[in-house]
């Protein structure tokens, strides 16, 4: 074998999985992750939302303002009511008084809103984690493409310029020549598609920001098994899950609610005192004044019984919740488990033994035992193989985030670049 074919055989053999780039603006999770934190849009309306439900908490606890009444009789009249010499005028002060604790329950259901509100801004700030998370190593998968497709680019030049010393030499013939160029120009097909992929791959992960951040490359190496807790352990953990826990806070939500509509079924009294001058004889007297409806049905039954109706459906859907979410964790749990199996299987058999049929592949066709199609079946069963794992490890990466989604874990500790 020459010298030439040797060097293809070891460029054949030891591709590496990922190549880093030189003089590029570097990106890495953890601090995609604070951009998402700082910049996202919806992240940053949330303070001005918990100021409207604070403003909305210190009206609710205002009580109602006393009333003044003044009344003036007989005056500006006729005959002896002419002027306001016969006058007669009150003045009287009223004050509405709640009964049934409206002020504190308007007041805990204002609270009640507050703790929600602040129990959905985790719901999103983790839900938007989580989607960083996916759209970087969407990415990254792209990026670690790009660089096999490099490597595969090299070495496919490379045999190219081999096999067109060898037909110069009449060893072989035109023909393999140009089927090696075309296999090049499908090399460089498939990197301006992956070029296109990695390009949509990084602007959707920009969309997350407010502004823009111009990097051209991602740190991190996806070809690593991520450690996954216990089957069980993740199931324990769907109790603290985001979405139950907006579901336990709705329900105190709506029990305040309820509180807060049988405290308005309550009827208020009225009181008041005040004072009357008669000017045509010269005399004063005290009132005072007492009123209330007449509770003949509480009006505000329909309310009560919706408010009823809406904790028994929380209810409900806490129980079914917490069943849907155990499903979801074991159905993502065994095909974590599956693709595990097959990384193991891809790094371990399937390309170990796609580099030994490299390698015979070529020693073949040096003796003319095999044709030039069956050399490229050889490099595109490798490269298949590589490309094959990348997948493999990137749908591992995804099953991991939608686990943590699910459960709520901590994304920044999770992923430390």
């Amino acid at each position: 074998m020459n010298k030439k074919s040797i060097m293809l055989v070891v460029m054949l053999c030891t591709l590496p999985a990922f190549s880093a780039f030189a003089n590029v603006k570097t990106l890495t999770l953890k601090q995609a992750l604070i951009n998402t934190e700082q910049q996202n849009p919806l992240l940053k309306r949330y303070p001005y939302h918990q100021k409207i439900l604070s403003a909305l908490k210190s009206q609710a606890a205002l009580s109602p303002n006393p009333i003044l009444n003044i009344e003036a009789e007989n005056l500006l009249g006729t005959n002896d009511a002419r002027g306001v010499q016969d006058a007669e005028i009150t003045l009287a002060f009223s004050q509405l008084i709640e009964l049934g604790d409206k002020r504190q329950s308007r007041i805990n259901y204002a609270t009640a809103n507050i703790k929600a509100q602040a129990v959905q801004y985790q719901n999103t700030r983790l839900a938007l984690l989580a989607t960083t998370g996916e759209r970087y190593y969407e990415a990254l998968k792209f990026q670690t493409l790009l660089s096999l497709n490099s490597e595969r680019h090299q070495v496919v030049s490379q045999a190219l310029k081999a096999i067109t010393q060898r037909a110069d030499a009449g060893a072989v013939s035109q023909a393999d020549v140009t089927r090696m160029r075309y296999a090049l120009s499908q090399v460089e097909l498939d990197k301006a598609r992956l070029n296109s992929e990695f390009e949509r791959a990084r602007l959707s992960l920009n969309e997350l920001w407010s502004e823009q951040h111009d990097y051209t490359n991602l740190a991190g190496n996806i070809n690593t098994l991520m450690p996954l807790r216990s089957e069980q352990g993740l199931l324990d953990a769907v109790n603290q899950a985001p979405d139950f826990a907006m579901l336990q806070q709705q329900y105190l939500q709506q029990a305040a609610n309820l509180t807060l509509q049988k405290a308005n079924g309550e009827s208020d009294i009225n009181v008041g005192a005040g004072v009357s001058y008669n000017q045509q004889n010269n005399t004063s007297s005290l009132l005072f004044s007492f009123s209330m409806p007449l509770q003949l049905s509480n009006s505000n039954s329909g309310n009560i019984e919706a408010a009823n109706s809406q904790l028994a459906l929380l209810r409900e859907q806490q129980g079914q919740l917490r069943v849907q979410l155990r499903q979801q964790v074991r159905t993502l749990y065994a095909y974590y488990q599956g693709k595990t199996l097959q990384a193991q299987l891809l790094s371990g058999q399937v390309i170990p033994q796609a580099q030994t049929l490299i390698e015979q592949s070529l020693k073949s066709y040096q003796r003319g035992q095999i044709s030039v199609l069956q050399l490229l079946d050889a490099q595109q069963a490798l490269f298949d193989s590589k490309r094959a794992l990348i997948n493999t490890y990137a749908a591992l990466y995804q099953t991991h985030l939608a686990l943590e989604r699910l459960t709520g874990q901590s994304l920044t500790e999770t992923f430390q670049s």
